[in-house]
């Protein structure tokens, strides 16, 4: 995305925002496309979704906390705007945990199998420019973390096998921090300084953003963006600013547009 510059007030449609939800209006260019894998195991790109409003976002499937709740927002936005012509790409920011598996069993525990849903997995050095592009930085954990924090989250899901998984801010750090706890991740580490900015800051590719896991260590950047039918990105959320009924709202709009 380049440089996300200030953040603003989108001027889409006739959106007049709340001023306390933050929008920034990104660079007027084609976002930058890429080719990863879907759950299904097919190649997928923002060339195939032209003439469909994408929602971009990053997420990975063994998060318990911060990704569930902006998966429920985004997926409320959804069922508000139903249509054929809306897609989700969530890309991981876990190249290690994040198994064509998991991202199966991640999709059927929060009701998204038959969502308009596409999750992108692929290798490190796949996602990398992926995350140049945007301005994201990947969860901090070495491969070993990642690795063990993956199969933590396993055993915590077969404990639990056949509860309803109702996700909830005190449920998910709950499980999020048993999970540090079980892989061995010291939860009493402070995050970086930086994680007390309010957004992102692309061009050093160091982490902004407030806290929002248990698990300090595995923090990544993530904000939602919409692409419209042209292929052009268009308006962005940060996290802490992400609100269904706006969403729905912008998607509508560019749905709208010819």
């Amino acid at each position: 995305m380049g440089a996300l510059g200030g953040v603003l007030a989108a001027t889409l449609g006739d959106v007049d925002p709340d001023p306390a939800v933050a929008r920034f209006t990104p660079p007027a260019e084609k976002p930058y496309d890429f080719h990863l894998t879907d759950q299904d195991g097919r190649k997928r790109s923002l060339r195939d979704a032209r003439g469909k409003v994408v929602v971009l976002t990053f997420v990975y499937s063994t998060c318990r906390d911060f990704c569930p709740y902006q998966g429920g927002v985004i997926g409320s936005a959804l069922a508000k705007v139903r249509s054929p012509d809306v897609v989700l790409y969530a890309v991981t920011v876990d190249p290690v945990g994040d198994t064509p598996e998991r991202v199966q069993a991640w999709l059927n525990r929060y009701g998204l199998r038959q969502a308009p849903v596409r999750f992108l997995i692929g290798s490190r050095r796949e996602l990398a420019p992926v995350w140049a592009a945007y301005g994201i930085v990947p969860v901090n954990a070495t491969e070993a973390e990642a690795e063990a924090g993956a199969a933590a989250s396993d055993r915590i899901d077969r404990s639990r096998e056949g509860e309803p998984y109702v996700y909830t801010p005190r449920l998910g750090s709950e499980l999020a921090r048993e999970e540090s706890e079980a892989a061995g991740v010291d939860v009493s580490r402070r995050p970086a300084p930086a994680a007390g900015d309010d957004y992102p800051a692309p061009d050093d590719q160091v982490y902004r953003g407030r806290r929002r896991h248990a698990a300090l260590e595995f923090e990544h950047s993530a904000y939602v963006l919409l692409i419209d039918k042209q292929g052009r990105q268009r308006v962005g959320f940060p996290f802490e600013q992400l609100d269904d009924d706006l969403l729905a709202h912008d998607m509508r709009t560019l749905l709208a547009e010819r």
